[in-house]
């Protein structure tokens, strides 16, 4: 198990076992979420079930995947028989081709070199129906409470501070990241869901080849 997968690990075993309380980002998407009524989404990167929890509320099916235990177990606490997948992005995702209608990636697509993000992109576009979906959201460049700009400089605007690596991305890197997709929203706002307002972009991206 790598010091990556032990940091996740303990923190989430740390906290407690109450329902986690999500923010409405998704509620825009009401149309888009409704073409997948009978496929389940693919909630990857789930963490404390945030988004799961929103869903599974709504009625969708959900697959809620992670790599870390902890993580998958908590929620067990509060959705009944949870369908779950523990793996590593950085590994290829575990799912056929075209078997997805939409992808949700909350937070989960800013810890990988460029190469590896690019690979993990390229899986989730294999993984989507022609047409699908995939809902995202990841660190801004202007991310200054949570660690845009500090620590060890390995790539642009990628970190390793005491350790842990982390993305943060401007316009152009996504543009580049989602040349083959097609934007249907993108904004860049400050979310306080955290102790600290924490600067995101926010990207709705239709797969059309």
């Amino acid at each position: 198990m790598n010091e990556s997968n032990n940091y996740w690990n303990q923190l989430y075993e740390s906290r407690n076992n109450q329902k986690p309380v999500y923010d409405l980002w998704l509620d825009k998407y009401a149309a888009i979420l409704s073409t997948s009524d009978s496929i389940p989404i693919i909630d990857l990167g789930c963490g404390a079930g945030n988004n799961t929890l929103y869903l599974q509320e709504k009625n969708y099916k959900v697959i809620s995947c992670d790599f870390s235990k902890e993580a998958l177990k908590k929620l067990d606490f509060f959705i009944d028989k949870p369908d779950t997948r523990l793996f590593d992005m950085k590994e290829g995702l575990p799912f056929e081709d075209q078997s997805a209608k939409i992808v949700i990636a909350d937070l989960s697509l800013h810890y990988f070199r460029w190469l590896e993000t690019v690979a993990i992109v390229a899986e989730i576009q294999r993984v989507l129906m022609k047409d699908g979906f995939l809902l995202l959201r990841v660190n801004s460049v202007k991310d200054t409470n949570y660690g845009a700009g500090q620590g060890t400089l390995v790539e642009e605007n990628y970190y390793c501070k005491q350790g842990r690596f982390k993305r943060f991305f401007n316009k152009a890197q996504l543009d580049d990241l989602f040349q083959n997709w097609e934007f249907h929203y993108s904004s860049e706002y400050e979310m306080s869901r955290y102790e600290n307002t924490k600067v995101l972009w926010e990207l709705a991206l239709k797969k059309h080849l």
